[in-house]
């Protein structure tokens, strides 16, 4: 894994807590009483400035009564013109929607608090809100507008000469250039922050982690000596579980110099200090370990870690999409219910006029002719209002059936896109028609997790006459890296590769075939420039049908086989390593077997063995699929099929099944 690769560690909510504070730290239990005093205050700036205090005091013990209180503080500002206090109000408030979630509400409320910080010339109070609008940005992903709002801040830090404030400010822009890959920068910034975190008499674990972290492209000693002293500092705090992607790190340059032993020992501490197991860099701690292992010939370990990192990253994948399908559907919720709340409104007022002109009617029935003309105006001008509203009412019922029908819209593309890549991956997959006149008596049990997969299954044969008649037909069971759309998209780079390796460079041996297929899947990945690690697990048959003689290679997955003399399955393994980019590459082993007539042989993936299930939850497991497909391995293969098919849905239940599922069976 390039040094690249590595993010420094985040100052989460340290700029916003010190560039906030404002007023002296109470205890939380003395807010009560500070509210009482605050009702017995005439209402002036004083009131305003105590209950902001309180707000301030409750914002993380009870934000929702702090949230009240600030808006009291609010309009009592507004009502008395006091702007240091509408500043501090909205400042809170911006606080409270961080906190709640909702950064855009909460750099709505540091844009007004800066509002009034400028109209009282307040340059620290705008310095400090406009740090805060960029660590949202930088939060939110948005690093050149995060940058934009910190040089203007640092600015006017200089300028006062606020040493506390440039020394966040340098930190966060070094974690926004280190994230825009521009080292040189990144590592300027941090120097800055370390020259003055010196100045100020403190040691910060953070910069210390950072300047290691930025050294790593540049320097190897540096950067050891810099991660070092950041491990040192947050172990001699007790407050070691920040210091995890530090350690990291380490290990990866630990691993660099050859130095595996210290390498996998930092690099399980890191996994052990992780505040949240599925999170970045636990993924990249994961694919370094199991790199690692490879280098020292510990497959079987690395095997493991990286069967780790692939769970992690295709769980990152699948609570980003839910994230923004869920937002999605939050924003057209709530937009619905402020439209009907406006609605409702307009509603009763129409009904509050109605009443009204009601009441007056009564009182004037009794009037001149000219009252009971007026009365007739007014009744006339209250129809038309009453009609206006009724129209505006239907154009806001139009206005929010057309966005569910544009977020119904959406989705449906989404499926359709979805559907229409399936139909892509489904003509690489070989027809049923062509696979049976390839393999008559066999099956193909393919159940995708999502709508597509994966997983693929792959067919292709070689007929000629003459002195050297060839009559081989090849078939494989395959793993991509991943399932749904991204495994799909890999699932045919690799069927495409394997197809080339075949028909265009004409190899027969699965063990080549396997090797010039990893060069071709390589070569394609090595064209973008993003450092991509997908490839397949694989098992791969040629079948000499004139012979019975079978040859056979595999990635990471074994074949199976039962003879009709036999009361076993036997097993071929397979080499230890993917068809993709890899630690240590090695040529693929070629295995040849002579085959009795009426032997059964088995190809499959992982994802019917390590599906979670029966009555304690755990996985399936080979030993257990072993045993299933050894009690119908003498009958017919539709029959095989079936009892497979049901097996899984017994064991699987109610539980979601977790990966794409093929097997394949061929009897000889």
């Amino acid at each position: 894994m390039p040094a690249s690769d590595y993010k420094p560690m985040k100052t989460t909510h340290l700029l916003l807590y010190l560039l906030t504070s404002t007023f002296l730290s109470a205890q939380p239990d003395s807010s009560d009483s500070l509210l009482k005093v605050s009702r017995t205050m005439k209402a002036d700036t004083s009131k305003v400035n105590l209950l902001n205090e309180i707000a301030w005091n409750l914002k993380y013990s009870d934000p929702k009564r702090s949230m009240e209180i600030v808006q009291e503080a609010l309009a009592l500002g507004e009502q008395k013109k006091f702007w240091p206090g509408i500043a501090t109000s909205y400042k809170t408030m911006g606080v409270l929607m961080d906190e709640a979630g909702n950064m855009s509400k909460s750099i709505s409320y540091y844009e007004k608090a800066i509002y009034y910080y400028r109209k009282n010339k307040d340059v620290l109070g705008v310095a400090k809100s406009e740090g805060n609008i960029g660590m949202l940005y930088r939060e939110l992903g948005r690093d050149k507008e995060a940058i934009q709002k910190f040089e203007s801040s640092l600015s006017l830090f200089i300028r006062k000469d606020y040493p506390v404030g440039q020394y966040l400010i340098y930190q966060n822009l070094s974690m926004c250039w280190n994230s825009l890959r521009n080292r040189e920068k990144s590592l300027d910034y941090i120097k800055k922050a370390y020259t003055v975190m010196k100045s100020l008499g403190m040691e910060d674990p953070t910069v210390y982690g950072n300047m290691g972290t930025a050294y790593m492209d540049t320097d190897d000693q540096q950067a050891v000596f810099y991660l070092k002293k950041a491990i040192e500092i947050c172990n001699a705090t007790n407050n070691g579980h920040t210091s995890s992607s530090w350690l990291s790190n380490l290990a990866f340059l630990y691993r660099k110099q050859k130095k595996y032993d210290e390498a996998i020992r930092l690099y399980k501490q890191s996994i052990e200090m992780a505040p949240n197991k599925y999170e970045s860099n636990s993924m990249k701690t994961h694919q370094g370990l199991a790199q690692t292992y490879a280098a020292v010939r510990n497959f079987e370990d690395a095997y493991t870690y990286l069967t780790g990192y692939t769970n992690i990253k295709d769980s990152l994948f699948s609570l980003e999409t839910n994230k923004q399908l869920s937002e999605l559907t939050k924003k057209y919720d709530t937009e619905k219910k402020q439209l009907q709340i406006m609605a409702l409104k307009q509603q009763r007022s129409v009904q509050n006029k109605q009443l009204k002109s009601e009441q007056q009617q009564k009182y004037v029935y009794a009037g001149v002719m000219v009252v009971f003309l007026f009365l007739g105006v007014s009744l006339f001008s209250s129809l038309r209002q009453k009609s206006k509203s009724n129209k505006i009412i239907l154009e806001q019922k139009e206005q929010v059936e057309k966005q569910k029908e544009l977020v119904d819209e959406k989705n449906k593309e989404i499926t359709d896109s979805i559907t229409y890549a399936k139909r892509l991956q489904d003509a690489i997959l070989p027809a049923d028609a062509y696979w049976k006149s390839c393999l008559p008596e066999s099956f193909v049990l393919y159940q995708p997790k999502d709508i597509v997969a994966g997983d693929f299954y792959w067919l292709e044969e070689i007929t000629s006459s003459g002195e050297d008649a060839a009559d081989l037909v090849f078939f494989a069971a395959a793993d991509c890296t991943g399932h749904g759309v991204p495994g799909a998209m890999v699932s045919v780079v690799c069927s495409n590769a394997l197809n080339r390796t075949v028909l265009e460079f004409g190899l027969t041996d699965p063990g080549q075939i396997l090797d010039k297929t990893r060069d071709l899947v390589i070569e394609t990945f090595r064209k973008s420039s993003e450092n991509v690690q997908d490839g397949m697990d694989i098992s791969l048959c040629c079948l000499n049908r004139k012979t019975s003689e079978l040859k056979w290679a595999g990635a990471n997955n074994p074949l199976w086989y039962v003879s009709p003399s036999s009361k076993e399955l036997e097993e071929i393994k397979p080499n230890k390593q993917p068809i993709g980019n890899y630690a240590e590459l090695k040529p693929f082993t070629t295995h040849t077997v002579q085959l009795e007539k009426e032997t059964t042989v088995y190809l499959f993936t992982d994802g019917y063995a390590d599906q979670f299930g029966g009555s304690n939850g755990k996985k399936y497991k080979a030993k257990q699929m072993k045993e299933t497909l050894l009690s119908v391995a003498k009958s017919s293969m539709n029959v095989q099929k079936k009892t497979l098919e049901d097996a899984f849905a017994s064991w699987k239940g109610v539980i979601e099944q977790i990966d794409d599922v093929c097997i394949i069976g061929v009897r000889i």
